[in-house]
């Protein structure tokens, strides 16, 4: 899917098929040792070798060519588990 600059997408544990170039999915969300919420998610091969990325509020990811922000990190530690981000470019 393309999304817009400025879409907003959230993910949970699993599979999220809406990102263009994906799937991105939540693989673990926590508290790191700073007490920041934290979370690691999976994509699709260009992420490779690991397939994994870390990231807290802040950080930004690119996947298909378009470059998210991660604005939110709630629930982590639960299974209810999500991470919202927006789409920048």
């Amino acid at each position: 899917m393309i999304h817009e600059v400025g879409a907003q997408e959230k993910i949970t544990y699993g599979r999220n098929d809406r990102f263009k170039g994906g799937p991105v999915g939540g693989g673990r969300f926590w508290r790191d040792d700073d007490g920041r919420p934290t979370a690691k998610i999976g994509g699709p091969e260009e992420w490779r070798p690991s397939g994994m990325l870390v990231v807290r509020v802040g950080d930004t990811f690119t996947v298909g060519g378009q470059t998210w922000k991660v604005t939110e990190i709630g629930e982590e530690e639960t299974s209810k588990a999500y991470l919202l981000c927006v789409r920048l470019s």
